[in-house]
């Protein structure tokens, strides 16, 4: 699969280097998670310097953080590729995610406002809006912006930050799954649910359709690592042997 090319933010210009890796960072990120590298692509420092007109330093630093995060492995003699999703780590990432948002969507039921209430409501109808073919990159920013208003109700924006990080082999399964319109649609219903429980400060019900939606992740990463498995580090039934053992 050939690389598409990285889009170069004007900004890099002026920008200082601190900010310029930042902004490498973003951006590779979103092609290793959108899947538009896939494992095994390998990443030149020097090329990725000169195709966005930056210097060497801000790409180093860039790909150190996706090594942090488990996105890029750098091999002697190979240098750095993507890496494949670590099932492991996405179980991980799950276990973290869904004991941070089932508390902080108890708390977020307490603290909703009309205002807060309208604002979901309007997310929710924003997402109906990407049931089509062609919309899916779209309903996976709504899907993240109302996971990320509700830990900001709940007076815990930081969270997120730390969740983004933690959950990035899991948004690559997430964005394995998006051509499945039915798959779309179920979240979306989901979405619903907890949005209703907290609009009616239903903190325990709101709890239990958070753990109900982010637990049916789960058959959905088993069935990804099955239809794409060069994707994957290990097979989920490896990954259980390891979980049990």
């Amino acid at each position: 699969m050939e690389a598409s090319p990285i889009a170069v933010p004007r900004a890099f210009a002026r920008a200082s280097v601190p900010t310029v890796a930042k902004e490498v960072f973003s951006l590779l990120y979103e092609k290793i998670i959108q899947g538009e590298w896939l494992p095994g692509h390998r990443l030149s420092e020097n090329e990725v310097a000169q195709s966005l007109g930056v210097s060497r330093t801000p790409v180093r630093e860039a790909l150190i953080r996706l090594g942090q995060v488990g996105l890029v492995s750098a091999y002697p003699q190979v240098g750095t590729v993507v890496s494949p999703i670590r099932l492991p780590e996405v179980y991980d990432n799950q276990f973290l995610r869904e004991t941070i948002e089932c508390r902080t969507v108890s708390i977020a039921a307490e603290r909703c406002t009309d205002k807060a209430a309208a604002d979901l409501r309007e997310l929710i109808e924003r997402q109906l809006k990407c049931c089509t073919p062609g919309r899916e990159a779209e309903f996976f920013a709504l899907d993240d912006a109302m996971h990320r208003y509700l830990i900001e109700l709940a007076g815990r924006p930081a969270i997120w930050r730390v969740l983004r990080d933690a959950k990035a082999q899991l948004d690559r399964v997430r964005h394995l799954s998006l051509h499945d319109t039915a798959w779309i649609e179920r979240n979306i219903a989901e979405h619903r649910r907890i949005v209703e429980r907290v609009i009616a400060h239903d903190g325990e019900g709101a709890t239990t359709a958070m753990r109900k939606h982010l637990s049916n992740v789960f058959q959905t990463i088993e069935r990804i690592s099955r239809e794409n498995p060069r994707f994957f580090e290990a097979a989920p039934a490896e990954t259980a042997a390891k979980a049990g053992a």
